[in-house]
Order: structure tokens, then C-alpha cells, then sequence
């Protein structure tokens, strides 16, 4: 299965019932918003202080 970023929507692969290797995910509205690496570093402190997106980089 193949996985995208929500915020800059590079994608990856996933192995069948799991996530992609050092990925992040929120479950939102029963939606689930994928983040890579990159985008989960670059927003950690709003992540960790449940910011709403609008408020990220």
C-alpha cells in the first residue's frame, strides 16, 4: 500500500497492515492524515501541543 504525506505529500510505501518506516499518523474526523519524517520533525512542537494544522509551518 502506498502512503502520502498530508502536509508536502511525498509518498511511500507501506508493508501490508502496517506504516511506513518512521512515519507518523492522526486519526482526524475517522480519517486517518499520514506525515512523513521530514514533516513530523519540522512540526514536532505543534504535534506534541495538539495544535491545530492551521498553525503549523
Amino acid at each position: 500500500m502506498t502512503e502520502s504525506c498530508s502536509r508536502c505529500g511525498t509518498t511511500a510505501d507501506a508493508p501490508e497492515g502496517g506504516s511506513p518506516e518512521g512515519w507518523s499518523f492522526a486519526v482526524e474526523e475517522g480519517r486517518v492524515h499520514w506525515l512523513c519524517p521530514e514533516c513530523a520533525r519540522r512540526n514536532i512542537r505543534a504535534i506534541e501541543g495538539k495544535l491545530p494544522e492551521e498553525w503549523w509551518e
